[in-house]
């Protein structure tokens, strides 16, 4: 299936998943939406403060997307690509996705959007006491036969040393 397409129809199911949930929830706004991630409840607010919902996606092509559907922001997850991945990396990947929106990155894009979602997952995990600096250096064998992305993701050898130097920053 062209790219585009299957980008289309999972958001289209994003639309429909969603359109349900608010349906069900007429008060959606803020407040946390807990999900598990690697046996961790995990939550999201975006930059108004309005909960993030996570939908799990299967053929999502990628271990997690960030959007906007119907006003209401998502992250969509794959459950079959990061049940692979370790605990921490799983957690990462949520809170990276987690960052496009407080960083608020719907809103005004830009090219280096990618690094600066990065570096708020590897330092909010610092700061809540999730992540080591042995656990962010534990990612590099996971990213390293990625090339990087023309959205901004760096290629897998020097995402992890940008990783790193994040977590490294005050």
């Amino acid at each position: 299936m062209h790219p585009a397409i299957k980008c289309s129809a999972v958001l289209l199911a994003a639309l429909l998943l969603v359109s349900r949930a608010s349906a069900r929830e007429p008060d959606a706004g803020p407040g946390p939406v807990v999900t598990m991630i690697a046996g961790k409840p995990m939550s999201c607010q975006d930059i108004r403060g309005i909960a993030v919902h996570t939908l799990q996606v299967a053929n999502l092509g990628d271990v997690g997307r960030a959007g906007v559907v119907n006003r209401v922001p998502i992250i969509a997850i794959d459950p079959i690509v990061i049940d692979r991945l370790p605990d921490k990396l799983q957690i990462f990947f949520y809170q990276h996705e987690c960052a496009h929106h407080v960083l608020g990155h719907w809103f005004q894009m830009s090219l280096g959007m990618e690094s600066d979602a990065d570096c708020w997952a590897i330092r909010h995990g610092r700061d809540t006491g999730i992540f080591s600096r042995d656990d962010v250096r534990s990612f590099a064998p996971f990213l390293a036969k990625s090339g990087g992305s023309p959205f901004g993701h760096l290629p897998g050898p020097e995402r992890a040393r940008h990783l790193v130097q994040c977590f490294d920053q005050p």
